[in-house]
């Protein structure tokens, strides 16, 4: 169970990180007083941006993944 967890964790940080380039902007709109302004983020910021949702997604997996084996488990008995 812990090697598939371990497998979990790396394929899902892969994976949600090529998910993360695609779907995060590198830019953001900033609401101004008279509209909106928008400004191109650095290579810091855009880096943890996608760092933390990588992280997030990777943690989301984890536990699905757990909760199904525990369910699998229990389901035999």
């Amino acid at each position: 169970m812990e090697s598939l967890l371990v497998k979990t964790g790396i394929y899902g940080f892969v994976c949600s990180l090529a998910v993360g380039i695609l779907v995060i902007d590198t830019t953001t709109m900033v609401p101004a007083q008279t509209g909106y302004t928008s400004y191109e983020k650095d290579g810091m910021e855009y880096t943890v941006e996608l760092l933390r949702f990588s992280i997030k997604l990777t943690i989301a997996c984890i536990i699905v993944v757990l909760i199904y084996t525990w369910y699998k488990k229990y389901r035999k008995k």
